[in-house]
């Protein structure tokens, strides 16, 4: 059945893009395209769901080629991926029907509504791939399209070169890919990924197949220090297209690495996981310290997204070493934390992108800066994005809590290891993982802070409109498909232990931490009867309360970390009216002694986080630049400006020394290059008589 779903999905996908491209440029054709996108994705996560609680189904396609033949499958892994890649490919068909009309003319907007189909139905390929080759063919197309989707509006300055740089990452990763599958003989005939699975391979092979795939994958998903593309291709392409970059195709790669890292190269050395380990909690952090400096909306949010999958990586090495040790259960736990958090991630990160689109239709601008005071001027896209900024934060009780804390837990069950050096690599890295949620939390009270509180920094913010409504309904579905997964957890961790059991391939190793009701009744009777009541008939749980039978392990309760909340606030709320209404008063601003206020004199989102600039000024070699505007230099000014200025590390001290030596070697063989026909011909002439001497 999940099989057939799917097929019908793909083909509501390749109906949209016919239809985009039939009914070329009118205002019927945006919404029938994606009308057509959103039943492919609604029917997807039909799909998804039978797949995460079914069997793996298999089915081989006639057609063959001599690196053998195609071949689709699903089962519990794919699903999960398979769920998120229709929950946000719903919320960005239903935004991309009004806000595909103001990129370019019709011709473009045509294109725009093709290409995007035509790239869910090449993600829904990629994850029912069930061989090598079928998996590198839905690879190359979603490539080759994600990038003809990024040079959408080629006009603006930087968007080929970003686009570019992207496409040669993947490219290069794509090559990797391909080696690593050759390594392990997955083209040869009828090796499919389950036999690939069930096969050993030698302990050389397999330790180069783990470095290809880490590399190859790694590109796309953004690993240091590959992590370049997404900062330049997510403010270059439109806000649809940036939400399907971050939620869904950097997930691909994720989904890559565990398929072949864990389930087909058989059991790790513990170097894997180090390595694993250690370049995504270096990544993470890295990530969300530049998403601190970035004034640009977008480029903040493509760091944080680096920061994200930096820690889902993290959770991959863990998984391997726990693998390595022969501990199921700790190794399944980390399994469940990274494809949780994949989900999670995807519905928050698509929700601020879609969220960061509008503010840009909005205001005609992404610069933070310049933002301000539009929770007042956008009333339903401001609690919005709020909401998913908040659960990105890891703010509970939103679901990227869940997640991140199950993360930290699972590092933080190193005590029960024996090897000291194991033991030391897991605390510092949960350590240094805390430290990268608490700077998250900073990036987005920045964020939220710059862009909708306050009063308007400019003219445009201070006339901002409200965007049309299939734009508010998109955004707010996904925040309020954030909060289900908060306050009712099942729904999250049920199908990330799904995946979990299916990837560890040990039916049942989680009931003795996560119990299929996620609770233990004997010792926590009021929440069985609160949480079971009412919704054993809706979800497949008896409770709303995460609660590990291991002693070793916190509970998670976010239904309840709610309800407290709320308590509070109300009780709060009630304290504060006990005096009675007060008289409104109204008292002029202090400016400094300046005779007006102006909302320049505000906190900027720069400014908010220039403490830490000189915190962590060896990672950003932060310069300050004044500019001043003197009446009688150097004592009486009439404005200040200050200009911070930093680099980043890898792109100055990897990069660009590599850069600066191809230039050199450019410039020097360029006297080869004339311009001159008869000279190229006598080149020509002499490459024909070496040869001839060589042989």
């Amino acid at each position: 059945m999940a099989l057939e779903l799917i097929f019908v999905a793909i083909g509501c996908y390749l109906a949209g893009a016919v239809i985009a491209l039939g009914i070329f440029g009118t205002v019927a054709a945006r919404y029938l395209a994606a009308a057509a996108g959103t039943v492919g994705s609604l029917v997807l996560v039909v799909a998804a769901v039978i797949a995460l609680t079914s069997i793996e189904l298999t089915l081989t396609l006639p057609a063959s080629t001599p690196l053998g033949g195609f071949e689709v499958r699903t089962n519990a892994l794919a699903g999960m991926f398979l769920l998120l890649t229709g929950v946000l490919g719903t919320a960005i068909s239903i935004y991309s029907s009004d806000y595909t009309a103001h990129v370019g003319g019709p011709p473009r907007q045509s294109a725009l509504l093709v290409l995007l189909n035509l790239c869910l139905a090449s993600l829904v390929l990629l994850l029912t791939a069930g061989n090598a080759l079928t998996f590198l063919l839905a690879w190359e197309l979603m490539s080759i399209l994600t990038y003809l989707l990024v040079t959408i509006e080629y006009d603006q300055e930087g968007t080929p070169q970003a686009a570019f740089l992207m496409l040669a990452l993947s490219e290069i990763g794509f090559v990797a890919m391909a080696f690593g599958f050759a390594l392990i003989g997955a083209f040869d005939t009828g090796r499919d990924f389950a036999s690939l699975a069930s096969t050993s391979v030698p302990a050389g092979t397999a330790n180069a197949a783990f470095v290809l795939f880490l590399f190859g994958f790694g590109a796309k998903a953004g690993l240091l220090p590959l992590q370049g593309w997404l900062p330049e291709a997510h403010p270059a392409a439109p806000s649809n297209i940036s939400a399907l970059l971050s939620a869904v195709v950097v997930k691909m790669a994720i989904y890559g690495l565990v398929l072949t890292t864990i389930v087909m190269l058989g059991p790790p050395p513990i170097w894997w996981g180090y390595l694993a380990l250690g370049l995504g909690v270096v990544t993470a952090a890295y990530g969300i310290l530049f998403s601190l400096l970035a004034h640009d909306l977008k480029r903040a949010l493509a760091f944080s997204t680096v920061e994200n999958l930096g820690f889902i990586v993290a959770m991959v090495g863990a998984a391997l070493i726990f693998k390595s040790l022969r501990m199921p259960v700790l190794e399944a736990l980390a399994l469940v934390a990274l494809t949780l958090h994949a989900l999670n991630h995807a519905i928050l990160k698509g929700g601020l992108f879609l969220g960061a689109g509008s503010v840009q239709m909005a205001t005609g601008s992404r610069d933070m800066d310049r933002m301000g005071g539009l929770w007042r001027r956008m009333r339903w896209t401001a609690p919005a994005f709020f909401v998913v900024a908040t659960g990105l934060a890891g703010v509970p009780p939103l679901n990227g809590f869940q997640s991140e804390w199950l993360g930290l837990m699972v590092l933080l069950q190193s005590h029960l290891l024996h090897d000291p050096a194991v033991r030391l690599a897991m605390a510092a890295a949960a350590a240094l993982l805390a430290l990268t949620f608490a700077l998250a939390v900073t990036a987005y009270i920045r964020i939220v802070g710059g862009v909708f509180l306050g009063a308007g920094r400019s003219r445009e913010a201070q006339h901002a409109l409200e965007v049309p409504l299939t734009m508010r309904v998109a955004t707010g579905l996904l925040a309020v498909s954030a909060i289900a997964l908060g306050l009712l957890p099942p729904l999250g961790i049920g199908a990330a232990a799904a995946a979990a059991q299916q990837v560890s391939g040990s039916p049942g190793v989680l009931d003795s931490v996560l119990p299929p009701v996620f609770l233990h009744p004997e010792r926590f009777a009021l929440p069985v009867k609160l949480g079971g009541t009412f919704l054993s008939q809706v979800i497949p749980a008896n409770g709303l309360i995460v609660v590990p039978t291991s002693p070793d392990f916190s509970s998670i309760a976010p239904t309840y970390i709610f309800i407290s909340m709320a308590v509070v606030i109300a009780v709060v709320a009630w304290l504060l009216r006990l005096g009675g209404p007060r008289p409104r008063q109204t008292r002029q601003v202090w400016a400094g002694a300046i005779p007006h206020w102006e909302p320049s004199m505000q906190y900027t989102a720069t400014g908010f986080t220039n403490p830490l600039r000189f915190i962590f000024g060896t990672v950003y070699r932060s310069t300050r630049h004044i500019e001043g505007d003197y009446q009688q230099a150097p004592f009486f000014a009439r404005t200040v400006r200050y200009r911070h200025t930093f680099i980043e590390p890898v792109e100055e001290y990897l990069y660009g020394p590599v850069v600066r030596a191809a230039q050199k070697v450019s410039q020097r063989l360029g006297i080869f290059q004339s311009g001159n026909v008869s000279l190229y011909l006598l080149y020509l002439f002499a490459v024909f008589i070496i040869a001839l001497f060589l042989r």
